[in-house]
This record gives structure tokens, sequence and C-alpha cells, in this order.
């Protein structure tokens, strides 16, 4: 019994490390993005979407899941770090030797000569990327997440800030975009060899063993590219470069207080899940105690998200971007339920459920496809956000419905879990609401961020009685709130402790 307890404590303290990383990582994303959307204009962006999106499809045949699978390999030996290592740097040259040769034939199918030299410059870092050390990997395995952070902040602290927003500057155009991503990939390759002492060898020999669970995820890879990646096709055919930029930056926007809060704990929480996987009482109650927490946070920052989008737009990025507005609205509310459903998917990949995660992702895709391929040519890139919230609602019962196969969760649960933040969350829309109603946007900058500051501390605020209020009516013990509460107590009663007598 002591172990699972110790595997939770050391959840918990990767949770906060990841956390951590997750707010310097976001403020960095948003400054870059906000410095970037003002430099570059819509077309950039969506161009240097467009040539990711045709390098990663050509990915997709090597998508196994294999950093999935060490962490799930009880018995992970070096053979298996070394095959996996392998495998990424046949792989990575094979993808760029085809992606240089497809280049000239997506410029053509999509009308855009720029499209090819970019492509090539991709590729490039591709093949460049496969030499990354799967050393990193046992961060997560063995829990290790203060060296993760370390990593990966230094990671994206080198890339922004010293490169691509520099090439911005000088350059003015897209190709800022494209070299940053060479640069830091070269930066990514050096920094895991600094980071951890493994060494790779050239060798195969482990991966068998690792195919055998991750065959299953390479379906699920599929689905999850279809899925995040399918509407940059379909936008770009049909609506152009510009579109797709705007598509991609309402992307950005609207998964910053969602997906960007979910990213790092569901980082976190799944190597615990895979250790807890075999105490199912266990697992479940990590569960259910991580899910209440995110919910907590993602359910109100989007819903205020989508109410304040037009003065975030305007804001962060400015008129010129003002297209955006509608698909951050829908893309803030869709990316509440990709968080609630993607809790899920997690718990189900640690008890190797690998195989209906994929089919449920399929469903999704089956779903969404059709409807952007018969309204983006009409309806353009609100269509295809349109489209990918409609699926989830569709595919989100399926997802609880094999997840209650998993851990016996079942409707009284999600209900305890969503009931108090849906009613503060709905609280906080009208007051905003109200309160927007009666200000009028300044012209200022200065203005602008004051009346925006104002309108977001008091949805906040509102949120945090009305959410306390509930609690207070039934004072659940297991609940988020009151670990919060707990949490914080014992937070005062440190940081009292280590003041001098005169201060306690």
């Amino acid at each position: 019994m002591s172990e699972p307890m110790s595997t939770n404590d050391r959840v918990s303290r990767g949770v906060a490390w990841m956390a951590l990383f997750k707010v310097v990582e976001r403020t960095i994303s948003l400054l870059s993005t906000i410095v970037l959307a003002r430099l570059l204009v819509p077309t950039d962006f969506g161009l240097i979407v467009l040539a990711t999106s045709m390098v990663a499809l050509l990915e997709l045949l090597g998508a196994f899941g294999l950093d999935i699978a060490l962490i799930r390999q009880v018995d992970a030996r070096r053979e298996h770090f070394d095959a996996v290592w392998t495998f990424r740097l046949l792989f990575g040259a094979g993808v760029a030797t085809v992606a240089a040769c497809l280049a000239p034939l997506a410029a053509s199918l999509y009308d855009d000569p720029r499209l090819a030299p970019v492509m090539l410059v991709l590729a490039l870092a591709r093949a460049v990327g496969g030499f990354e050390s799967t050393g990193v990997v046992s961060f997560r395995r063995d829990l290790q997440f203060g060296r993760e952070v370390a990593f990966l902040l230094a990671k994206r602290l080198l890339t922004s800030v010293l490169v691509t927003i520099p090439l911005a500057f000088v350059l003015r155009s897209y190709w800022a975009l494209v070299l940053g991503n060479v640069v830091g990939t070269c930066i990514a390759v050096a920094l895991s060899y600094v980071v951890h002492p493994y060494r790779p060898r050239f060798s195969l020999k482990g991966l068998p063993q690792l195919m055998h669970f991750s065959k299953w995820l390479l379906l699920s890879s599929v689905m999850q590219f279809l899925h995040g990646r399918v509407a940059d096709f379909i936008i770009g055919r049909w609506s152009g470069a510009a579109a797709l930029g705007a598509f991609t930056v309402a992307m950005e926007i609207a998964r910053m207080p969602t997906g960007e809060v979910a990213a790092p704990v569901h980082r976190a929480v799944f190597p615990g899940y895979a250790k807890l996987a075999g105490d199912r009482s266990l697992l479940r109650r990590a569960y259910l105690r991580v899910t209440a927490l995110l919910m907590l946070l993602v359910i109100p920052g989007g819903a205020g998200l989508c109410v304040l989008a037009q003065p975030a737009v305007l804001l962060l990025l400015g008129p010129q971007w003002l297209g955006a507005v509608t698909l951050v609205q829908l893309l803030s509310v869709n990316a509440i339920l990709t968080v609630l459903v993607s809790t899920t998917h997690h718990v189900n990949l640690a008890t190797g459920m690998s195989r209906s995660t994929s089919v449920l992702l399929a469903a999704h895709v089956a779903i969404s496809l059709p409807v952007m391929a018969w309204l983006v040519p009409t309806y353009g890139a609100a269509a295809a956000a349109g489209a990918l919230l409609l699926a989830s609602a569709i595919t989100a019962p399926a997802n609880f419905r094999l997840l209650g196969k998993s851990i016996a969760f079942g409707p009284r649960d999600a209900l305890a879990i969503l009931w108090r933040p849906v009613v503060g969350t709905l609280a906080m829309c009208g007051a905003v609401l109200w309160l927007k109603g009666t200000l009028s946007w300044p012209s200022t900058v200065s203005g602008q961020i004051g009346c925006a500051s104002l309108l977001v501390s008091f949805g906040a605020l509102v949120y945090a009685c009305t959410v306390m209020a509930c609690w207070a009516a039934v004072r659940d013990p297991d609940s988020a709130e009151s670990w919060l509460i707990a949490k914080a107590r014992a937070l005062v009663d440190t940081t009292r402790a280590h003041l001098p007598l005169r201060y306690r």
C-alpha cells in the first residue's frame, strides 16, 4: 500500500512542476504570439501551418507512440531506449527525403509556389530531429518532472526568445517562423544530450517488444492527426492561407485557458496512472481528483474567453485579426469538451484500452471530416470550428461509457465533478456580460488593458464566490475544493513556521 501512496505523492509533485512550467511556457508563448501577430500577417502563419501539416502527415507512418510504450514497459532496458532512438533516426531521415520529393507537388496542389522551399527546409529540420536522445523520456518514466521541466523550458526560451522573435523583427516574413523551427530543432537535439547521460547505440533489438503495445497507438496517432490537422488541409485548400492563419492563431488563443492548463497535468499524471493500473480503486480516486481540479479551471477559462473573445483579439493581436473572433468563440467552447474527453483517454491508455480509444477518435473524425468538406467551401474557417465542436459533443458520452468500463465511472461521478464549476461559470458569464454592457471599449492600449483586467477580475471573483457557496452547502471532504483548501492551509502554516516569531 505504501508504494501506490508514494506514487500519488510523486504524481502530485509532478503536476505542480508541470503546471509551473506551463505557466512560464504559456507566458513566453503568448508574448511570442502577440509579437509575431503584429509583425506578420495571417497569410504567413497559414503558409507555415500548411507546410508543417504536410510533413506531419508523412510522420504518421511511424507514429507508434513509442514514448508511451517506454513509459508503460515495466522492465525497460537500454535495448528498448536504443531501439526507439534508432527507429526515430531512420524514420526521420525517410520522412525528410519523401517530404523533399513531394514539395513541388504540394506547391502545385495548393497553387502556392512558396510552399516548396518551406517544405524543403522543414524536411531538413525533421531529419535533424531524429537524432534527439530518448534518454529524456526517462524523466517522465521515473517521475523526475523537475528535470523534464528544466529541459522543456530551456528549449522554449532559447527557441522563441533568442531565435524566432529576433528573426521576425529582422526578416518581417514567414521565413522567421521557418528558420526558428530549424534552429529550435537543433537546440532540442543538443540539449537532450546535455541534460541526460544516456548515449544511444544503433540497434533495433528491443523494438518488437515495444511494438506489441504500440501497434494500436499507430491507429490512435492517425486519428489524433486527423482530429487536429484535417481542418488545416481543408481550410488551406478552399479558403486560402490567410483563413488558415486566422484559424491557427484562433486555435492558439482558444487553447490558452483550457488545453494549455490540461496538457502539463496530463503529461504528469499519465506515468502515475500507468503505475496505478493494477489497483483500479486507487486509479479511480486519482482520476476523480485530477479531473475535478481541471474542471474548476478549464470550464470558466474556456467560457470566459468565449464571452470576451472580441476584446481579447483586439488587445492581443490587433484589429487586423478581427476575423478570428468567431473562431475563438467556437474553438474555446470546443476546447472545454476536448479537455474533458482527453481526461478519459489517459486512463484508458494506462489500462491498455488503446484500441477502443482509437475507435472513438476515428468516430470524431468520421463526423467532423464530412461536415468540414461540405461546409468549409461555402462558409470558410468558421464551419471547420463548428464541425469540431459538433463532433466533440456527439462523441463525448461514448468516451465516458468506455471510462466506466475501466474504473467504474458513472453519471453520479460526472455530476459531482461538473455541477459546481458549471453553476459558477453561468454566474460568471452573466456577471461579465452585464458589466461589459455598461462599459465602452477604450481607444488607448492602456485603457483597453485596464478594461479587460476589470472584466476578468470581476468574473473571477463572481466565479470563486459562487463555487465556494455551492461547496459550503455540501462540504464534500473528497471534493477538489476541500483538497485545495487543505493545501492552502498547509502552505500558510509552512510559511508562518519559517517566519520570525514577531511576524507569526
